[in-house]
């Protein structure tokens, strides 16, 4: 049963559609001067989907209920969730526990790095308005959203819609935007709150949230007039469209500066009338730098000034400023193909140089939905660090906290896991029903043991192991190697493969003999994700490394495109299992320095 405080919260909501947070409303934070440690939470990809939403012309639809109120739900499968990098019903819980703790630890400074909603869709923008007004009003906490490329999915507003939401019988249906062409042939529900909002609507509905100056804060600027930078086709000079630009720069504490960058990059596509935009998936830093010049020049300026006010800074994005695969770029490139394992999101080391050298020390980043501390050495004698907040919809979901010393100008960076979640299978029973519709129609099914979750860390390590073989192995890994791991069930098969397997210690052999290749392909991916924080054991960690070493000072065969593979796979998973930055750790912001 869904819990009291998010039932509370849902039906607040709904007698509350119309309600908008004046700024004026909020609880105006103390100032700094006496304050020796201002605390900052950041909740990275919440992909908030609004389960209690209210949808017209569905009297011919019997929707879930829920058990307690018999308020209908708006749902999306489980088939698709297992089909998803992200989660979207479980996440209303996650992201309502996860308000409540900061409560609980009285930090008022919240950060969101992007992808705050699932889509940008109506009803998610204003179901997170409205949640985050409610925290504000009654608890004094102030919110920081930055867009990521879900928050719009293009610029401008766009016909969309879900085709995977579920009734009562377990059976999925669609809803889409009036102007969708599904709509517009009537296959499908229509409700405009599923269309895909753009800049425009989207920071209106959360204008309170960082978007405006709070009669609070000691300053506020953005680096472009309106929000609105020129772009024209460089075929065509006389060709140019106004877009929008969220970037701003606030101190809403006396000496504490948050600057949020809006890097999302959505370039225009010329040829095509009317212009259409390529999504910003896998643009990030290394479009924004030629896309945005002035907007680089903006966060230099900001970086001097910061130093000559003596002012404490952190940046914030959706996108990383530095690699976050632990320095295993060149070796993924060898296995996978171009575009896949989301390579072309990677900063390349000239785009992270060039972030670096802004004087920039402290950077935190969403979207890549994992945990992981890249350091990028600048050409003025400072370093930045640019940190991956995990999602919140995700394995392994964790949020960071930084807590900023004024005096000593330092920041403790901390990792705050999730698992356990009140209410995060509330909807499991559902998902039951799902399944057995699926079942019963010969439809392709997802593997129910997920639904045997006792907490939600478990619950999202689940989706992740549904991903590896629903998604991952499909869409990334080279088909050939797929079939080879498919029939070679052991390490040491890879290590017979190689030729070599007879040259291994004994209580190594033990290992290869022991560990099977599914077994290495969950804790390859848990580890992407997890870094430090992921459920491999110390001696896990230290079996892969020593495999790697092993293979450095032997003569195993790697004459075949198998066998290089094998031995790139290997020499990866070394780098993954090392312990890069902890969960807890201190950066000089004057230099960018680990203390």
């Amino acid at each position: 049963m869904i819990r009291l405080k998010a039932l509370w919260l849902a039906l607040w909501i709904g007698l509350c559609i119309t309600f908008k947070v004046s700024a004026t409303s909020y609880y105006e934070v103390k100032s700094a001067v006496k304050m020796e440690t201002v605390k900052v939470a950041f909740l990275a990809d919440i992909h908030l989907h609004d389960i209690f939403a209210n949808l017209h012309n569905t009297d011919n639809i019997e929707l879930p209920k829920d058990v307690g109120s018999q308020q209908p739900l708006l749902v999306r499968s489980m088939y698709a969730q297992l089909h998803s990098t992200r989660l979207f019903n479980e996440n209303y819980f996650v992201f309502l526990h996860v308000l409540d703790e900061l409560v609980e630890k009285e930090i008022k400074l919240v950060v969101l790095p992007g992808d705050f909603t699932d889509d940008g869709q109506p009803i998610n923008v204003r179901a997170l308005a409205r949640i985050l007004g409610h925290y504000g009003k009654k608890y004094g906490m102030r919110f920081f959203a930055i867009p990521g490329n879900h928050d719009p999915v293009k610029p401008f507003t766009t016909p969309a819609g879900k085709a995977d939401f579920l009734t009562a019988q377990g059976k999925e249906f669609g809803v889409y935007s009036y102007q969708h062409e599904k709509c517009m042939t009537k296959q499908s529900v229509c409700d405009d709150g599923l269309k895909n909002w753009g800049y425009t609507e989207i920071l209106s509905t959360l204008n309170d949230f960082g978007f405006s100056k709070h009669k609070s804060d000691v300053l506020y600027e953005t680096p472009y007039e309106n929000r609105e930078f020129i772009w024209c086709d460089p075929h065509d000079m006389n060709h140019c469209i106004t877009m929008p630009d969220a970037s701003y720069l606030v101190e809403p504490i006396k000496g504490v500066w948050l600057m949020a960058i809006d890097a999302n990059v959505y370039a225009p596509q010329w040829q095509n009338s009317p212009l259409t935009f390529k999504g910003s998936s896998s643009a990030g830093y290394n479009a924004l730098i030629d896309a945005k010049p002035l907007l680089l020049k903006w966060i230099k300026t900001v970086v001097k000034r910061s130093k000559e006010q003596n002012k404490t800074l952190i940046a914030f994005s959706h996108f990383p400023m530095g690699e976050f695969y632990d320095n295993a770029n060149d070796e993924l490139h060898k296995v996978f193909s171009r575009g896949h394992f989301s390579l072309p999101r990677v900063p390349t080391p000239l785009t992270a140089q060039i972030l670096a050298d802004t004087g920039l020390t402290l950077h935190f980043a969403g979207h890549m939905h994992l945990n992981d501390t890249a350091l990028v050495t600048s050409n003025r004698d400072s370093q930045l660090v640019n940190v991956q907040v995990p999602s919140l919809a995700a394995y392994k979901a964790a949020y960071k906290v930084a807590e900023l010393n004024l005096a000593k100008q330092t920041a403790l960076v901390s990792t705050h896991t999730l698992n356990d979640v009140p209410g995060f299978n509330d909807l499991f029973g559902l998902y039951e029903e799902e399944w057995l519709y699926r079942n019963r129609h010969n439809l392709s099914n997802f593997d129910r043991t997920i639904l045997s979750s006792k907490n939600y860390g478990d619950f999202t390590k689940q989706h992740l192991f549904g991903l590896i073989s629903q998604r991952f192995l499909k869409r990334d890994w080279p088909k050939n190697l797929v079939a080879w791991l498919n029939d070679n069930h052991y390490l040491a098969d890879w290590f017979t493969d190689m030729q070599c397997l007879n040259k291994v210690s004994p209580n190594l052999l033990i290992q290869l003999k022991a560990v099977s290749t599914k077994e290495w392909l969950r804790d390859f991916y848990l580890l992407r994700n997890g870094d430090v924080t992921a459920d491999i054991t110390p001696q896990k960690r230290i079996t892969y490394q020593q495999l790697n070493e092993f293979l450095a000072q032997s003569t195993c065969k790697t004459d075949t495109q198998t066998q290089q593979y094998l031995a790139l796979l290997i020499k990866i998973m070394a780098k993954f299992s090392k312990h890069t930055q902890g969960e807890n750790f201190s950066v000089d912001l004057k230099t960018g320095e680990i203390i």
